[in-house]
C-alpha cells in the first residue's frame, strides 16, 4: 500500500514559521456535515475574540517581503475571491492581503463570502458555470477527487514550475494530488491537523505525568494515554478523558501508519477499513469506551475550544486543531468582552501534544493536512491569481518574516487601535509559551514525523456523513467496530468505484 509520505527535505521548521494566528471565522478543516450531534461537522464556530471591535484598525504594521527568487509583476491587478470567510480578516493572510495590495505587487482584491459545507460548492459550480467564476478559492473547495473530477479548477502547471527553488522543497505534496496528469492545487504549506490539547493547571493539579515529557522523552504511546485518562477519571466522577469527534478519530487512526481511504494520482483507490492496522486503532477506541473515560456530552453537543477553557478542570484533552484551539481557549480567559480586564503578556495555561505514537507501528506516523488556493475554471485573472499564490509560498520561506514572525508569538509587541470605541487602547494578543510554539512547528517537520494524508472527507458530504456517523456510533454508543463495518463496506467499495478513473 502506498502513502503520501512528504519526504524530510520537503519542509523545514523555519519555512513554516510564517504562519500567524488561525481564522477567527470558522475551524480549520471545515466542509463536511456530518449527521452525528458530537461531530464538529458542519457546526457553526462561535468567534474566538469577545472583543466587539476586534477588526477595527490599528498601528500594527504590515511585514515586508525581503527577497527571494521570486520577482513579482508590479501588476497583479484585482482578484476576485470567494470563501466562506474573509481572508482580510484571518490571521493566516491578513498581512499577505496588505502586501498584495503594495506597489510591490499593485494587486487588489475583491472579497465574496458565502455559505460554508455542499452550499459553498454548490454556489462555486453555479458562478463557474454562469461565467462568472471568481479568480481564488482556499483549499477548502478542494474536494480530493471530489470537486478534482468535476473539472471545477484551472490546472496550473503552464503557469507554475513547482521544480523551481521557491517551490522544489513541495514537489512531492504538489505531487501527492494530481488528479489525471495535471496538477490544480498547489499548497504553499503543511499544516497540522488534529492534536490532543491539554490545561497545564490540570496536569499539575491532578499529580498527572506531563504529556509533553513523555513525548520529548519518546514515551508518549498509545498505552501512556490511555493509563493517563483512566487514572485522572478514576479520581472524579465527573471527570471526562477525552471529547474526540468523527474528523478528530482520523489522526489518531493515521498513527498507525494507515489511513482509512487513500487516493492515488494513478486513479487507483485503497479502501482500508478492514486492514489490521485500521481495526487495531478502532478496536482501541472500543476498549476506551469500555473504560468509561469517553465524553457523554457532560458539556453540550460541542466542545469548541471555548467550552473546553471553562471546563478544562474536568475534562482533560480536547482532540481540535492546536493553533486555533491554543489561540481561542485562550483568548476566552484573557480577553473577556471589552478592554477593561484584558489580561496581556501572560503566556497561557494551555497546551497541545501529537497523537501519541503506536507501539505497534514501525515509524512515528502523524496525519498532516495543507493550506493554499486554487484557481476556479473560467477565472478571468489567472495570472493576478498566480501572483497571489506565489505570494503565500514567497512569504512562508522568507527568513525575516520567518524570524520576525516567531518573535511576534512569543514577545508581541503592544498594538492599539486607531478608531472605533477603543481607540488608544491596547488591543489583546496571545503571548505563547516558547514550548508550544516551537512544538506547533516541530509537529510539520517531516524530520520528526512520517506524514500521510487521509483522503475520506474528498469524496461528497453524504459520503462523509455516513463514515462520520459510523465512527461516532463506535466512540459514543460502544458499537463493534467490525461488526458495523461489514455492513457499510459495500457503501464505501461502491463510492469509491465511483471516482475511479
Amino acid at each position: 500500500m502506498r502513502f503520501r509520505h512528504i519526504m524530510a527535505g520537503c519542509l523545514s521548521l523555519a519555512m513554516l514559521a510564517g504562519v500567524t494566528a488561525c481564522t477567527e471565522e470558522s475551524p480549520v478543516n471545515s466542509g463536511g456535515n456530518s449527521v452525528a450531534p458530537q461531530t464538529t461537522s458542519g457546526t457553526t464556530t462561535p468567534a474566538s475574540s469577545a472583543d466587539p471591535n476586534d477588526n477595527a484598525a490599528t498601528d500594527k504594521e504590515a511585514k515586508e517581503l525581503t527577497g527571494g527568487s521570486y520577482q513579482p509583476s508590479g501588476n497583479a491587478g484585482t482578484i476576485k475571491y470567494l470563501g466562506f470567510y474573509s481572508i482580510e480578516n484571518d490571521q493566516k493572510g491578513k498581512e499577505q492581503c496588505l502586501i498584495f495590495k503594495s506597489d510591490l505587487y499593485g494587486g487588489d482584491i475583491e472579497t465574496e463570502t458565502g455559505p460554508s459545507g455542499d452550499a459553498y460548492f454548490d454556489k462555486l459550480a453555479t458562478k463557474i458555470a454562469a461565467d462568472d467564476s471568481p479568480d481564488i478559492v482556499t483549499f477548502d473547495a478542494f474536494l480530493y477527487p471530489g470537486t478534482a473530477s468535476r473539472g471545477m479548477f484551472e490546472a496550473l502547471d503552464p503557469y507554475i514550475d513547482y521544480h523551481t527553488p521557491m517551490w522544489e522543497e513541495m514537489a512531492d505534496t504538489i505531487d501527492s494530488f494530481e488528479y489525471k496528469g495535471n496538477h490544480y492545487y498547489y499548497p504553499h504549506r503543511l499544516t497540522t491537523s488534529w492534536t490532543l490539547n491539554y490545561s497545564k493547571k490540570t496536569i499539575e493539579e491532578n499529580n498527572l505525568p506531563d504529556p509533553y515529557e513523555l513525548y520529548k522523552s519518546g514515551n508518549w504511546t498509545w498505552n501512556e494515554f490511555r493509563d493517563m485518562m483512566i487514572q485522572f477519571c478514576n479520581l472524579s466522577e465527573d471527570n471526562v478523558g477525552i471529547y474526540t469527534t468523527d474528523y478528530s478519530l482520523l489522526p489518531f487512526i493515521a498513527t498507525t501508519g494507515t489511513v482509512l481511504v487513500d487516493v492515488h494520482s494513478d486513479g487507483t483507490i485503497d479502501n482500508n477499513m478492514f486492514t489490521p492496522e485500521v481495526t487495531r486503532a478502532m478496536g482501541f477506541y472500543e476498549t476506551l469506551y469500555r473504560d468509561g473515560v469517553m465524553y457523554a456530552k457532560q458539556f453540550g453537543d460541542w466542545v469548541s475550544p471555548q467550552v473546553f477553557a471553562v471546563n478544562c478542570d474536568k475534562l482533560l484533552f480536547n482532540s481540535i486543531e492546536p493553533e486555533w484551539s491554543y489561540i481561542a481557549s485562550t483568548e476566552n480567559l484573557q480577553n473577556p468582552a471589552g478592554v477593561e480586564s484584558d489580561i496581556h503578556d501572560t503566556v497561557s495555561e494551555f497546551a497541545f501534544v501529537p497523537w501519541p505514537r503506536d507501539p505497534e507501528a514501525d515509524e512515528y506516523y502523524q496525519m498532516i493536512d495543507t493550506y493554499g488556493f486554487l484557481v476556479p475554471k473560467g477565472a478571468k485573472n489567472i495570472t493576478g491569481a498566480v501572483e497571489w499564490i506565489n505570494l503565500f509560498r514567497a512569504y512562508d520561506i522568507d527568513p525575516e518574516v520567518i524570524a520576525t514572525v516567531r518573535e511576534d508569538h512569543i514577545h508581541p509587541k503592544p498594538v492599539y487601535y486607531t478608531e472605533g470605541k477603543y481607540a488608544g487602547e491596547r488591543k489583546w494578543q496571545i503571548t505563547w509559551g516558547e514550548q508550544e510554539y516551537d512544538l506547533w512547528r516541530e509537529m510539520c517537520d517531516p524530520a520528526n514525523f512520517t506524514f500521510v494524508m487521509e483522503d475520506v472527507r474528498g469524496f461528497n458530504s453524504t459520503f462523509w456523513q455516513q463514515y462520520g456517523s459510523l465512527l461516532c456510533d463506535v466512540l459514543y454508543n460502544g458499537d463493534s467496530w467490525t461488526q458495523r463495518s461489514e455492513e457499510f463496506a459495500p457503501v464505501v467499495n461502491a463510492t469509491i468505484d465511483e471516482y475511479r478513473f
